[in-house]
Formats: C-alpha cells, structure tokens, sequence
C-alpha cells in the first residue's frame, strides 16, 4: 500500500516509517524538518511541510491508500525543571525572605507550569486540515494515534497520571485531542483512533492487549513499536473500523 505518516519524525513516528518499510509498504513521510529523517530506503519518499498549511499536505496525501498520525506535542519537562531549579538558587542567594522569597520559589513554577501546559489546538487544527483534504481527494483510511484518558477511557492511566500528570503537565495537550477525536468521528473517512497506555522505547513484542473497555488490569504502558505494529495492522483490518480501542500491556 501507498502510505503516508504524519509525525515521522517523532518516537512513534519513525518505528511507523520504519516498520511500514520492512513490511513493503511505500511510504511518505511527513516533516516540517525533513533533515530529520535519517532513514533511506527505495520505498520512502520525504515530504516538506506542515498540518496548519492545508496547501502542503495536498501533495503529500495525494494518492495515498491511507494515511497514518503520530502527532503529538511535547511539553518542555526540561523548561519547567529549569525554572524551578533557578528560583530556588536566586532566593536562597539573593537571601530574599517574606512575600518576595514565596513569589519566586512558589510563583515562578506555578507560572512556568500553567505556561508550558497551556491548551494549544495544534493537534485539532491541524487533523481538521488533514481530514478536509483527505475528504477531498477521496482518501478514505484514518489511523490516528490518541492516547488512553481520552473520552471513555478516562481513568485508564493509573493515578499518577490520573490526578497528577494529566490535571498539571498535560491538561492542555488532553483537551485538543478530546477536539481532534471529535473531528476524526463527525468525519466521512474510514478511521481508527488508537490509544495508547504512557509510551515506552521498549522493543516490539506484539503481546499486548488491544479493544479494552474500562479493564482495570491493565498495566497502563506499551513500547512506541507495538504502537506503531498496532496501527499497521489496521491498514487491511476492519475490526476496529469507527472505533477507539485501548492498547497497552
């Protein structure tokens, strides 16, 4: 099949390149940075652009059997840890005490924290421009990656994520893609939205368990590779045609 991967410079990303290759797939890869697509391969072709400009994914969609998304948008850990680490060493050393040692050494994270898990709608935005091109041309197969805590599956991460992760790091990313579902569902394509556990580099074990509702046992993690070995899997199958299946170990 003629496939294009969204996000292919990303974990899982480039194990969907990857995998997509070895099992004879044509692939495009889609990048605003195509220099960061190291794979070369007689079947890959490289595709410069990006999802908020309709215009350049005309080309990379046309004649495609399907398309494959592995979005996502990283919050800067590094930045929040930075800025904690630096209010701290300025009040200590500036012996600042009082209302002015609490605003910097509680006030400035908070703030960074609020600021890098601000809600963006790069993920909706830019699979609403996906899917109207892909209506258009009449590519009709959608595999999305989304993740578990998402619609009906809320809850399904565990409770560090549940009542940590998610409600302060991740508040924003998790709202634009209840959004970006929302789009793919009131869509006329043929799709799948896949939802990970917390991702892993593990190897590929394809020994995971997919389609789970509401299954507390669960252990709430898989490797990007088994990810990207589920996605494929679903170019041919319709078994979870218009639905949203968990997968995770």
């Amino acid at each position: 099949m003629k496939v294009l991967v969204l996000g292919a410079t990303g974990g899982t990303g480039r194990r969907l390149v990857e995998q997509a290759l070895a099992q004879g797939h044509v692939v495009t890869a889609f990048a605003r940075n195509p220099g960061k697509i190291q794979t070369e391969h007689s079947n890959l072709k490289v595709a410069h652009g990006d999802i908020l400009r309709p215009e350049s994914l005309e080309p990379a969609i046309q004649g495609q059997d399907a398309v494959l998304s592995a979005l996502g948008v990283r919050v800067s850990a590094i930045g929040i840890v930075l800025i904690v680490v630096a209010s701290q060493l300025i009040a200590k050393f500036a012996h600042l005490a009082g209302p002015l040692s609490y605003l910097l050494t509680i006030g400035a994270p908070i703030a960074a924290i609020l600021f890098f898990a601000r809600r963006t709608t790069t993920l909706s935005e830019g699979t609403r421009n996906v899917v109207r091109v892909m209506e258009k041309l009449g590519v009709k197969r959608f595999i999305c990656e989304s993740s578990l805590g998402i619609g009906d599956s809320k809850g399904q991460l565990g409770p560090v994520y549940n009542f940590i992760v998610i409600p302060v790091l991740l508040r924003g990313i998790f709202a634009d893609k209840e959004v970006q579902e929302t789009i793919i569902k009131e869509s006329s394509l043929e799709w799948v939205i896949v939802r990970p556990g917390a991702l892993t580099n593990g190897p590929r074990t394809r020994k995971y368990r997919a389609g789970f509702a509401n299954d507390r046992s669960i252990r709430g993690r898989i490797s990007r590779s088994d990810v990207a070995d589920f996605m494929l899997l679903q170019l041919l199958d319709d078994t979870y045609l218009d639905k949203t299946p968990g997968l995770s170990y």
